[in-house]
């Protein structure tokens, strides 16, 4: 898996005896590059391009970060939507977003780069225009359309996170910082699976073939590039040498593996303009 390289690079750099200024420790942002990027993500058209700069992940995963703790905030002050029993959870899942914002912002601030206005979250799918078709039905009216986009804008800030993680890894306090905030999101993740099982949902603790498709109007498709699909069983030795995992394990008799849990042991593809372009479904 593309991660382990990554942390077997992290593994491999001496950690400095004192801790650097987070304006040293982003240094490499660059101001030229601070100043010709539009700080707004959020205002980009979905089809627009991001660039992978580390300016550029830190944007996008704070875009993210609001876009969850929002998500949280609204679900908790719609009344009798989530059951008294699941309060407190929610209330910690948003006191980590909370927490992810902060330390985002923060981050970005002391490299000398304002942090974007923080856009008015529509979670319809409107973008907060009365005519546009509702892609995301009852979301605050309806518990399990709730668990449902939450499991999604979930599972989207764990491919993220870790696409993003390689955007930063130059600097290896930050990268280990943010491999740590991606943790948290698979919690949440596999905490909101594990909710939605629990109401009769066919679905895993973990992303997995086996999930049932979450079914959405018009946004279906983009959801699902996002975050669906567990299909990828390809790890890759080198740049053009595959490990061919189909085969290369054996059990009893010779017999290799052939199962559909293979697959949800490898990283799914996701780039920042797919990110991006469902991240604007939302704003």
């Amino acid at each position: 898996m593309k991660l382990i390289s990554l942390l077997d690079h992290l593994a491999a750099t001496p950690a400095s005896s004192a801790a650097a200024p987070r304006r040293d420790v982003l240094a490499q942002l660059g101001r030229a590059a601070a100043a010709a990027l539009p700080l707004a993500l959020g205002t980009l058209p979905a089809a627009a391009a991001t660039n992978d700069t580390p300016l550029d992940a830190l944007l996008q995963l704070l875009q993210l970060e609001r876009l969850q703790a929002a998500l949280y905030t609204q679900g908790l002050a719609a009344t009798g939507l989530i059951p008294a029993g699941q309060t407190a959870d929610f209330q910690r899942l948003l006191a980590h977003q909370n927490q992810h914002v902060a330390f985002l912002t923060r981050t970005l601030q002391d490299a000398g780069s304002a942090a974007p206005t923080a856009p008015t979250f529509d979670f319809s799918g409107r973008r907060n225009v009365a005519s546009n078709p509702e892609l995301f039905p009852a979301v605050f009216s309806n518990y399990d359309n709730f668990l449902a986009l939450a499991q999604q804008i979930e599972d989207l800030g764990v491919r993220l996170y870790q696409y993003q993680a390689f955007n930063i890894n130059s600097d290896t306090r930050l990268t280990q910082a943010v491999l740590r905030m991606q943790s948290v999101e698979a919690q949440h993740s596999a905490h909101v699976r594990s909710l939605r099982r629990g109401r009769g949902a066919t679905v895993g603790t973990w992303p997995s073939d086996e999930d049932a498709t979450i079914v959405r109007p018009a946004a279906q498709a983009l959801t699902t590039a996002a975050t669906g699909g567990e299909a990828n069983v390809v790890q890759f030795a080198s740049a053009s040498t595959q490990v061919p995992f189909s085969t290369f394990f054996l059990i009893r008799d010779n017999t290799a593996i052939h199962d559909p849990a293979l697959a949800e042991a490898f990283d799914e593809p996701i780039t920042s303009a797919v990110g991006q372009a469902a991240l604007n479904l939302f704003s």
